[in-house]
């Protein structure tokens, strides 16, 4: 077996023997490997006596096999451990071939490209924190999050048990809607661990998430629209897992994705007028039409008057 194949089957397995199950498109992202091989790397991973555990498209490795403790044990970091190490090496100063080396050979294995994103400290201990938490399967408490949707600033009881791929968002179960929800964690103003341990870990399940960070129990539409180079430049650079679904043509970019709900995609498009070009379906244009409304009623206040 090559070294390029060597690294992209361990890869794959570091995501399988985590916590949480990946979908087929969330392995294909995360391991660098296409949908359709990421089918026969499963099949390799099973030939070598692993079990996988599915649950409809979604999978992960049986932990409580003799196999898979003992690759966890080798080749496995913990999810403090990871998140040590990357704070160690930022604390480096400088850049230096062995540094250099050093992450490559690290993000071969782990996805610590998404935490050098993290440019705010206090998102770096937030999401320290959370990760402690979800490794101790603690309950915590997300003091004074400002919630969008509810517009209200309050205290959350949850159980946080995995991360958005880019660690903007943590997976949570609400303790008081008593349903799984993403909680930015830009919006928390401090994570506080508390004594008591999960009671509903059976109902820790992440919904169906869209490319623009929306989610739901299963997707609502397909939406379909028509990018300029500036919107698809733009579209992969805010949104990268929609690449998958982006299909170029002699005049632009043709973009056919399952949607959660509208207000992502929304945003993205009403965002660039003029650069977006909404084939269908008729329901999500009715969306836009009404959200526009919205943004002119408020612009001129309540004289607004249509003609």
């Amino acid at each position: 077996m090559d070294q390029g194949k060597m690294e992209r089957l361990l890869r794959l397995l570091m995501l399988l023997i985590g916590k949480r199950l990946y979908t087929r498109i969330e392995l294909a992202e995360r391991s660098g490997i296409s949908e359709r091989t990421i089918y026969r790397y499963l099949d390799t991973i099973e030939s070598a006596g692993f079990i996988l555990e599915r649950k409809e498209d979604s999978y992960c490795l049986k932990t409580d096999t003799p196999a898979v403790k003992t690759l966890q044990q080798l080749l496995h970091f913990s999810n403090e451990e990871a998140f040590l190490l990357f704070k160690t090496m930022a604390q480096l100063q400088g850049a230096s071939p062995l540094k250099d080396c050093l992450a490559r050979k690290l993000n071969t294995l782990y996805d610590f490209r998404a935490l050098t994103k993290l440019k705010d400290v206090n998102i770096h201990e937030q999401v320290h924190i959370l990760f402690e938490a979800i490794t101790s399967k603690k309950k915590v408490c997300l003091h004074n999050y400002r919630s969008s949707n509810s517009e209200n600033i309050s205290d959350r009881q949850v159980e946080p048990f995995g991360f958005l791929a880019d660690y903007t968002a943590v997976w949570c179960f609400d303790l008081e809607s008593n349903t799984c929800k993403q909680f930015r964690i830009s919006r928390i103003q401090e994570v506080h661990i508390l004594e008591n341990i999960w009671q509903f870990a059976e109902m820790h399940k992440i919904p169906f998430t869209d490319v623009f960070r929306m989610s739901d129990s299963q997707p609502l539409v397909n939406v379909e629209v028509l990018l300029t180079l500036k919107a698809y430049n733009l579209l992969k650079e805010e949104f990268p897992l929609a690449e998958q679904f982006i299909k170029q043509e002699d005049k632009g970019y043709r973009l056919f994705v399952p949607i959660a709900n509208f207000h992502g995609i929304g945003r993205f498009v009403l965002g660039l007028s003029g650069q977006v070009q909404v084939i269908g379906p008729e329901i999500f244009k009715k969306f836009l039409s009404e959200e526009i409304k919205k943004q002119v009623l408020t612009l001129v206040g309540s004289e607004y008057r249509y003609v």
